[in-house]
């Protein structure tokens, strides 16, 4: 079974989904020299934002194959370590979109009546009405920066408050945006907005985007909600523009260091909310992250498909279950073209037939040169480094769609150009499920493209099967299905023996020594 290390907390109907098609390890808190000397034989890792994947914690993982981050933001994961190895990192957008807007928006109406401050001189016996004094939000201005799913919900529902909502982000134009919001560019809607909500993600670009310098560009008077990443909002500017009253007041759930140190200067203003970091704890979060993220790497074991990838070609949840299977057939028909032809890999051609979803078209090329290339190269090939690793060889790639011309719902045809000759292999997915190689080259066949199998170009005659079976036989290798394929000329036949074992390199060699044998050809 597929061993799989769950790092942090999960929630329990998630557990029992992953315990079902894997074997599980749950080891939580671990730093990273645990983290590295657990990973070894494990092939899915499973992290909230607890666990730090490092670059060193993975440097004796090379079972991984699959980075599971239970949650949005993956900047606690190093992607380009992940991708060097061919590690695929996805995570779970969708679960605690609806969790973290709420808590925005919670922590906005918390700041313009001052309800964390209020509470706290109630308990300590005071009643001072006077002194938390508020503001409404009906008709106040809501600035979003970033107007993905969040932003989107926070947007929604501050709408219904009765703002006015404008926008930042540089990937929506006012053509796409949600009706009745404004977007503008960045330096525009700090200096217009009353209120100012941060959901974009960390990344080098967005790191201190609101420097200092932009945060004293805000309206004088404006308040800011940060429930997006530590180290977007640079603290220090933050206690520059609170202390000298510029902005009214924050409300912080992330920060640049979590847990937050004891002695931050944020710790003591009095016109700043905190929480550590509540984004996305609710029970309806934890639920639907864990529930999310076992569904997706249950998907990843038993149909190769990687939803929601961060570093592989992306496929939209509607078509997943469909395009599992033909992502399947071309990595499996481009790998017998280059382990049955010898020669080096100039290029590959994907040409897509049929009801075959077209956002599926990128990463079904992608399996295709995975396929290609692992029987090529020594090191770890995989769908997130294929694409690296054909352009450090000079491999072209190439994908088209066509109409039908053969009797298939949906066919793939990988065209590969080995030394100076083009070979070809097609096939189709059965029953939504069982991939059939139906031609090669000039070879009219019939046959699942499943290693071990044995190749035999051979004179058209009477008896080789048989001699093929004995001498298998007598080796101990059985025949579990076989096919025989003739060219046009008919001259050579194509034999395809799909086999319980592998044979070993002595018995092909007696194979390949059959009088009626041109070439034979053992596909892993």
């Amino acid at each position: 079974m597929t061993k799989i290390l769950v790092a942090d907390d999960l929630g329990a109907e998630g557990m029992a989904m992953l315990q079902a098609c894997g074997d599980v390890t749950v080891k939580t808190g671990m730093d990273e020299a645990t983290l590295r000397a657990t990973l070894p034989g494990h092939e899915v890792l499973v992290v909230r934002s607890a666990t730090t994947v490092t670059r060193t914690s993975l440097e004796l993982a090379d079972d991984l194959a699959l980075v599971g981050r239970a949650g949005i933001g993956v900047d606690n994961i190093d992607v380009a370590a992940c991708t060097e190895r061919g590690i695929a990192v996805m995570n779970t957008p969708e679960a605690n979109c609806v969790t973290t807007a709420e808590h925005a928006v919670a922590l906005l109406m918390s700041l313009a009546r001052n309800i964390p401050a209020a509470d706290a001189s109630v308990r300590a016996g005071n009643w001072e009405k006077s002194k938390f004094l508020g503001v409404e939000l009906q008709d106040k201005q809501l600035g979003v920066i970033g107007l993905g799913r969040i932003g989107r919900v926070v947007a929604d529902k501050c709408r219904g408050l009765g703002m006015t909502i404008a926008a930042y982000d540089p990937f929506v134009t006012q053509a796409n945006a949600p009706e009745g919001v404004r977007m503008l560019d960045l330096d525009e809607l700090l200096a217009s907005s009353d209120f100012v909500s941060v959901h974009v993600p960390l990344l080098d670009e967005t790191r201190h985007l609101l420097d200092k310098e932009r945060l004293f560009r805000m309206k004088p008077g404006a308040r800011l909600v940060h429930a997006a990443r530590g180290g977007i909002v640079c603290e220090q500017g933050l206690v520059a523009a609170l202390t000298e009253g510029h902005l009214a007041g924050a409300a912080l759930d992330v920060f640049e260091h979590e847990p937050l140190p004891a002695d931050s200067p944020l710790r003591s203003l009095p016109n700043l909310v905190l929480t550590p970091h509540l984004g996305a704890s609710t029970k309806e979060a934890k639920r639907n992250v864990s529930i999310d993220m076992a569904r997706q790497i249950e998907l990843a074991i038993h149909k190769g498909v990687v939803l929601n990838g961060v570093n592989v070609a992306r496929i939209s949840p509607a078509d997943a279950a469909q395009v599992g299977p033909y992502m399947d057939l071309a990595r499996n028909l481009a790998s017998l073209l280059t382990q049955t032809f010898d020669g080096p890999l100039v290029s590959l051609r994907l040409t897509v037939q049929g009801g075959v979803p077209a956002s599926a078209h990128r990463a079904l090329t992608v399996a295709m040169l995975a396929g290609a290339l692992k029987p090529l190269v020594s090191g770890p090939v995989t769908p997130v480094n294929a694409e690296r690793i054909a352009n450090e060889r000079n491999v072209r790639t190439h994908c088209t769609a066509s109409t039908m011309k053969r009797d298939f719902m949906s066919l793939l045809r990988v065209e590969a150009v080995i030394g100076d000759t083009r070979h070809a292999a097609s096939g189709t997915v059965l029953g939504h499920r069982h991939g059939r190689l139906v031609e090669l080259d000039d070879y009219m066949i019939d046959a699942i493209p499943e290693g071990p199998m044995l190749l035999t170009f051979h004179r058209d005659e009477p008896g080789v099967v048989g001699k093929l079976g004995t001498l298998l036989g007598e080796g101990g290798v059985n025949i579990a299905r076989m096919q025989i394929g003739q060219s046009k000329d008919r001259a050579v036949a194509l034999g395809i023996l799909n086999l319980d074992g592998d044979p070993g390199e002595q018995l092909l060699a007696k194979v390949k020594a059959l009088p009626p044998i041109d070439d034979a050809r053992l596909v892993r």
